[in-house]
């Protein structure tokens, strides 16, 4: 289940990457990051990465030392409307109908 992280809690890069249309998805690494990439692309949205840092991760198990510190391989994944787009994708699914 995909929870909103309220203002309060939001960095400002969080909110700076939210006032341009971004939608913060999860972290990933490896393959389900490369698999997840390119399925939002192929949904016809525009996908960022943003390296991950320690207080993203659920399991404080996980955290290194340093709550800033980003955490090698892993991504949050934000994704949003392909810019320039039109309703291109809404074409298409009338097409099928």
């Amino acid at each position: 289940m995909l929870t909103k992280v309220t203002s309060a809690r939001r960095s400002a890069r969080e909110e700076e990457l939210a006032s341009e249309g971004w939608t913060k998805q999860f972290c990933a690494s490896g393959s389900r990051l490369q698999e997840t990439t390119q399925l939002y692309e192929s949904m016809g949205l525009d996908v960022h990465l943003e390296p991950a840092r320690a207080e993203d991760l659920a399991c404080s198990g996980c955290q290194p030392q340093q709550p800033g510190a980003t955490i090698e391989g892993w991504y949050l994944i934000y994704t949003r409307p392909r810019q320039g787009a039109g309703n291109a994708h809404a074409k298409q699914d009338d097409d099928l109908w």
